[in-house]
């Protein structure tokens, strides 16, 4: 290809004198030599050395000029360069322009090479380069601001020294005295008793222990219940079932008396409480044409071991339920009552020897199943969903199949014992928290050495073969600041004209004390609006088969709170779930099988509307419940925060062990 020569008319460039240029050089390229420079260099020294360099190597290079002022030009910036020196040049010396026969340092015409930098290591990125370039610019503004006599400043060098230190008292202190400093440095622990990381000493969470909210007070010892008793109790194809008021009693011995009526003095029936025995979950059951009725069984429940081979081969370990007696109530407290006194009698039942001598099977597949069950129950302010009193009770329950007797040992997260319990590295059962809890109010079965546990906090007991016990239960502080959803509720009365709104959405701070990037959902949730009973009537209608509660379905195109009803709008309305009158609640009751709903995103607001055109203002009575009531359940998680740490089996290593976590709410 053919050179072209050509010799630069313009000016300087770049800050560089023009040069005539021999070389074959391409009209569309730009190219530089590196090597241009005519004298040789001396060997350069490194800028983090305290030597201070010639002015001319620090300038940038620039033509000399008459009035005595050099071409501006802007200085590169590299984040490679390591700031460790502040030196600032005297301003006055930048009055005149350097001798020309010195021969500067750098004067390659390359402008984006620094040779300056060849012996400076790469390092990260500097995040305090914000700082530092704020810091140059006011340095560079204050010197010029100082400089007189002169009206227009070409440039100012300031190079950085110890640029990182922002605190000047530590400039004269010795690498050894920083590192006699790090040694003595010591972390404290977080979780020591009375450290404000604990739930308990939250000044925002904490609540005494001795205050116990409207409805979850333990169960006071009462006379009896009045109950439905099935009949009969068996199912029977020649004859119907249906429930027949009774009267029960429970002694203190663990005897169950059916009276026919209160007041009299011989039970037509009674039967004591065994170890095996079980409460079903309770169940809602038809009833009468009004609703329907809460209703749960005792059972009489044994475990088997079956072999399956579909679809593959496996043992499992089977229950068997034989049904003792079945019982109901359409009052919802009489229900809970029930329920609180029979587990507590069965907790407190003694252990006979002749039971633990019944353990002589040799099980295929040993194993120990643990549940750790919360039940919230708490007070929560209308306006801001803040929570005003609460009480949380962790009930723990095993069943275990095990060969033999066999001494156990359960650890939990306690802080007074800190993981300091001394086990085998197959005991250990994974967690999903960190944090220590206190215990209070332990309450355990008989089979539990409480001796023990004084002394060290180490649960020790013998399990009974095949049956399915509460081992402890305590009482813990609530370990979330806010519930997993917030309700807010808005009721108007206007003569004869009543409305309810409600407005429900998932709360951001909630976490489910799981993996925090898998999101819990809350199953089963009932918000209860009580209705006084002159209301009812409102709330029904008229079909073939008698009355009927209205009920309202998803309507997620429904607008709510709208100032004109024409008469045809439904009488209550929802965006999620269902809601009617449900009589065995004496409440409207909007039911919501799971939240977050899967159709629609976490924080997206879920509301329920409810309108009643009453006859006339005299059936709003004087007074009536301004409360609403809310219950869920949250699988495998924990209200608590309480955590099995492990389990060990004495002399046995190869026993299959299972913890199951579980929440449930009322408030």
């Amino acid at each position: 290809m053919e050179a072209i020569n050509w010799q630069a008319s313009s000016p300087a460039m770049n800050g560089h004198p023009a040069t005539l240029v021999t070389s074959a050089r391409f009209p569309s390229w730009v190219t530089f030599d590196d090597n241009e420079v005519s004298s040789p260099l001396p060997p350069i020294t490194s800028p983090l050395k305290p030597k201070t360099p010639p002015l001319a190597s620090v300038i940038p290079d620039a033509p000399y000029n008459s009035t005595g002022s050099f071409k501006k030009r802007e200085r590169p910036k590299s984040t490679l360069m390591n700031f460790s020196k502040v030196q600032k040049l005297d301003i006055s010396s930048l009055n005149h322009p350097p001798s020309v026969p010195e021969a500067p340092l750098w004067r390659a015409t390359n402008p984006f090479l620094n040779e300056t930098l060849q012996d400076v290591q790469p390092s990260p990125i500097n995040p305090f380069r914000a700082f530092f370039e704020e810091r140059e610019r006011r340095s560079q503004d204050n010197s010029m601001s100082g400089t007189t006599g002169k009206s227009q400043r070409d440039s100012l060098i300031v190079i950085y020294k110890d640029a990182i230190n922002f605190d000047d008292s530590s400039k004269n202190q010795s690498h050894s005295d920083a590192v006699e400093k790090l040694k003595r440095l010591q972390i404290g622990d977080p979780d020591h008793l009375g450290s404000t990381t604990l739930p308990d000493d939250d000044p925002i969470a904490w609540i005494e222990l001795g205050d116990h909210p409207p409805g979850s007070a333990p169960a006071q010892p009462r006379d009896g219940w009045p109950m439905m008793l099935r009949i009969p109790e068996k199912k029977n194809i020649m004859s119907s079932r249906h429930w027949g008021p009774i009267y029960i009693k429970l002694t203190d011995s663990g005897y169950l008396q059916l009276y026919y009526e209160k007041g009299l003095e011989k039970p037509f029936r009674e039967f004591k409480l065994e170890i095996c025995h079980e409460i079903s979950e309770p169940r809602l059951q038809n009833y009468d044409e009004n609703g329907r009725i809460h209703s749960l069984r005792i059972d009489r429940v044994t475990y088997k071991e079956k072999k399956k081979y579909q679809p593959k081969p496996a043992v499992a370990h089977v229950a068997e339920r034989e049904q003792v007696i079945k019982l109901g109530t359409t009052n919802y407290d009489d229900f809970l009552s029930f329920i609180r006194a029979v587990q507590d009698r069965l907790m407190d039942l003694p252990v006979l020897s002749m039971d633990l001598c019944t353990v002589g099977l040799n099980y295929l597949e040993e194993e120990i199943v643990v549940d750790v069950r919360d039940e919230f129950s708490g007070l929560v302010s209308k306006g801001d969903n803040q929570i005003l009193q609460h009480r949380v009770l962790t009930r723990v329950h095993i069943l275990s199949f095990l060969s033999g007797l066999a001494e156990c040992r359960l650890g939990l997260n306690d802080v007074l014992v800190k993981g300091n319990e001394i086990v085998s590295r197959q005991d250990i059962m994974p967690t999903t928290t960190t944090k220590w809890i206190k215990l209070h109010e332990c309450h355990f079965h008989r089979c539990v050495d409480e001796g023990v546990f004084n002394s060290s906090r180490v649960i020790l007991f013998n399990p009974l073969d095949a049956c399915r016990l509460e081992l402890m239960r305590f009482r813990t502080v609530f370990a979330e600041k806010t519930l997993p959803f917030t309700l807010r509720t808005v009721a108007s009365i206007s003569g004869a004209e009543v409305e309810v709104q409600s407005w429900l959405r998932m709360s951001s701070g909630f976490s489910s004390n799981c993996d925090p990037l898998t999101q819990v959902p809350c199953e089963n949730v009932m918000v209860r609006y009580p209705v006084p009973s002159e209301w009812v009537k409102n709330l029904r209608r008229e079909s073939v088969l008698g009355e009927k509660s209205l009920k309202a379905k998803v309507n997620r195109g429904a607008s709510f709170g709208s100032s004109s009803l024409s008469g045809s709008e439904p009488v209550m309305r929802v965006t999620l779930g269902t809601a009617k009158y449900e009589h065995a609640f004496n409440s409207i009751v909007w039911r919501i099988n799971r939240l977050p709903d899967k159709n629609a995103a976490s924080g997206h607001p879920h509301c329920f509307f409810c309108h009643l055109e009453l006859g006339s203002d005299r059936e709003v009575p004087s007074r009536f419940a301004n409360h609403v009531n809310v219950e869920f359940s949250m699988p495998t998680t924990s209200a608590s925060r309480a955590a099995v740490r492990s389990i060990s089996v004495e002399d046995k290593t190869d026993v299959r062990k299972w913890v199951n976590y579980s929440a449930h709410y009322s408030y």
